[in-house]
């Protein structure tokens, strides 16, 4: 049996409330991408045996890939090992100097790579080969070099710390983690028809991701491993995990459309749409045609339990999330707003020329992740008080944003709040930016490393982190300090264990760190008083559009419209309000998914509900006299009663005049009702007549 889901068609609200979607917006097109330089050779790094040196004698063993990508074959390559002098200053640990002098005995020769191929290898060698200074703390950098035919094809290097021994009245500095478990929208809205409103989501993606070898399940994995760890998360993927579990159905792959109209009006107009009939009170065929639109729609919102596959994933988000509150049972939790909102867009638009006010979608977001979270982690403890904009970066509007959803803390990331340039140390990262407001700002470099973590190899990153902690704790070693590091959202595998191996070492018995929770560095001692940069012009290019954005509160407005005339509009609110929420997501910036596609896809699939509520088209009606009745019959397809009332307007009123009915009518779910509307004309002739449906 088909099965459509509860709610209602065009419907317009009274003062001018239009049920009514945005105009589409146009997707600009991708730029041409640019010539791919030719593929070098490569060194990578795949393991050090020692991650901290503390002994002279301690061996050090450094395994590596040589990787051939080009169309030529290598034959009898060396690779050789060189070490520079000690570095004891955080910014000399950037330094990519790779002359150094040649270790003695640390090569790996005779290695034959094919074209396309790889080969790999272990180097060994001692920490007094390296050149060590006794009782001297320092980071040295270790390069392999491949040499061919006695000439370097390709070099890397990898940092080793030098700990012969700690100062004695060392003040460990206090590590607070973000660990971020942020997806992408999954879902816009649409639902089967039954009566548990199974989900139907855009694609079933999330399974993998929440599987064994996945992101997000190696995120869990990970994270676990790491003590006073906060868990920073999108309720919208704790909800979507919720969902599986419950069972849900997967969207057939589609063709983009190759237009972007969602059959909608622009939120700006009287509120006629499909809810609306021409009604020639002449005999004429008033009727509006809208099939093709109609069937474009329809098809771009499957909502039937044959035109969707079944989801497969329940089983492995029933082990994600229980693996989850194992996880993060003692932690704290962080509850983003849901859907990730892009604070920073949210606040810049406000400051644009149309100044678009999207403070309610943020306020419903707090509240709603707040709600999600607790529920579905089955804990009350969780803050929604953290502000984490996008990448970090901020300004004054973003803090005044913040600051309007109650947000005592926010994220800053060191590039926007830089410390004092005299500074010869690194500062605490607490902030006092405002009346029961800090900031804490994270540590430019290591937000730089972790960025680019996908640019180098796991060890490499980790062994990168190590030295950073290190020279941290060593700028002063008896001013404790506090350090907060926020990864990048979407984070991969490869650099969370790598920040996780190098926290461990960190903070091993003798090491020079020790991890602290948030609500501990929120209490610390100020640091010195960092000055906030401009914006980022290259983060500032990644926000979306202000027409994009202008097309989010009349998606709201459609959403609130379309359920005041619904005996149960929880039934649209449930699934479509958390769908408005989405549009505004972080997710947008990442370039996986097109904002203008997915609102999209929310405004079809509320237009396929919309359309089940009508006016039945008509060919006409004759007055018999002066006056008479001009009959329009709604037409309720939907499974629940509707309440509206009817708005019929004569377009040449001068000769026919028209008096609306006063009274709301309520229609049963899967009935059709017919309502008199009185007419008196004063002149032969055709008129038309434009009657609409308005919430009650």
């Amino acid at each position: 049996m088909t099965r459509t889901r509860d709610g209602a068609g065009r419907a317009v609200g009274s003062l001018a409330l239009v049920l009514m979607l945005v105009a589409a917006l146009v997707t600009t097109g991708l730029a041409r991408p640019a010539r791919a330089a030719n593929p070098a050779v490569q060194v990578v790094v795949t393991s050090v045996s020692t991650p901290v040196l503390r002994s002279a004698k301690d061996q050090v063993v450094i395994g590596f890939d040589v990787v051939n990508p080009t169309k030529s074959g290598l034959d009898g390559v060396t690779v050789q090992l060189r070490v520079g002098n000690g570095l004891t200053l955080r910014g000399e640990l950037s330094d990519q100097d790779t002359d150094g002098r040649e270790v003695s005995g640390a090569a790996a020769a005779g290695l034959n790579i094919p074209a396309g191929g790889r080969a790999g290898g272990k180097i060994f060698t001692t920490a007094d080969k390296l050149g060590v200074t006794p009782g001297t703390d320092a980071v040295y950098g270790l390069t392999l070099a491949a040499v061919d035919g006695g000439s370097s094809v390709a070099s890397t290097r990898v940092l080793v710390p030098w700990i012969p021994r700690l100062p004695g009245d060392l003040a460990k500095t206090q590590i607070g983690v973000l660990w971020p478990l942020v997806d992408q929208p999954r879902r816009d809205g649409t639902t089967i028809g039954d009566e548990g409103q199974t989900p139907v989501f855009l694609n079933d993606g999330l399974t993998a991701e929440l599987d064994g070898p996945g992101r997000l399940n190696n995120l869990v994995r990970i994270g676990q491993t790491i003590p006073k760890v906060t868990w920073v998360v999108d309720p919208d993927l704790l909800d979507t995990a919720a969902a599986m579990e419950r069972g849900y159905r997967v969207a057939p792959t589609m063709e983009p459309s190759a237009s972007t109209d969602d059959g909608t009006g622009d939120g700006t107009g009287d509120g006629t749409g499909d809810g609306t009939g021409d009604e020639g009170a002449d005999g004429s065929d008033g009727g509006t045609d809208h099939k093709e639109s109609d069937t474009a729609t329809a098809k771009a919102a499957p909502r039937t339990e044959e035109e969707t596959e079944p989801g497969t994933g329940g089983p492995i988000a029933t082990a994600w999330l229980q693996m989850l509150r194992a996880a993060s049972a003692g932690d704290g939790v962080v509850a983003l707003p849901y859907g990730d909102t892009d604070l920073a867009a949210v606040a810049h638009a406000a400051t644009t020329g149309s100044k678009v006010d999207l403070t309610r979608q943020l306020r419903d977001a707090v509240d709603q992740g707040g709600t999600t979270t607790r529920t579905v982690l089955g804990r009350e403890d969780v803050r929604t008080d953290v502000a984490w904009p996008y990448a970090g970066a901020v300004d004054n509007p973003i803090l005044d944003t913040a600051k309007s959803t109650r947000s005592s803390l926010v994220v800053a990331s060191g590039a926007s709040l830089q410390a004092p340039p005299k500074l010869t140390y690194t500062p605490s990262t607490r902030q006092e930016i405002g009346p029961n407001t800090d900031a804490l700002a994270t540590d430019a470099r290591i937000d730089a490393l972790l960025a680019q973590g996908a640019g180098m190899s796991q060890v490499q990153l980790q062994q990168a982190l190590i030295a950073e902690l290190f020279t941290i704790a060593m700028e002063e070693p008896t001013n404790q300090r506090t350090l907060l590091i926020a990864p990048p959202r979407t984070m991969d595998a490869s650099t969370a264990q790598a920040l996780a191996t190098a926290l461990q070492t960190a903070t091993a018995a003798n090491g020079w760190s020790e991890t602290a929770t948030l609500d501990a560095l929120a209490a610390s001692k100020p640091g010195e008083q960092r000055s906030m940069k401009a914006y980022p012009q290259d983060v500032r290019r990644t926000e979306p559009s202000e027409r994009y954005l202008k097309t989010v509160p009349d998606l709201q407005r459609s959403v609130d419209a379309f359920g005041a005339i619904l005996s149960k509009p929880e039934r649209v609110t449930g699934p479509y309000e958390p769908a408005v929420l989405r549009t505004l997501s972080t997710a947008w910036r990442g370039g996986t998914m097109n904002a203008d596609t997915y609102r999209l896809d929310v405004s079809r699939s509320l237009r396929v509900l919309e359309q089940l509520v009508r006016i039945a088209p008509k060919t006409g009606v004759t007055l018999s006299g002066e006056s008479g009745t001009i009959p329009v019959t709604i037409i309720n397809g939907l499974q629940q009663a509707i309440t509206v009332r009817i708005d019929a307007q004569s377009r040449q009123p001068n000769r026919l005049s028209v008096t609306n009915p006063t009274e709301v009518i309520t229609i049963p779910g899967g009935r059709t009702q017919a309502i008199k509307v009185d007419a008196t004309s004063a002149a032969n002739g055709k008129v038309l007549v434009d009657v609409r449906i308005l919430t009650p």
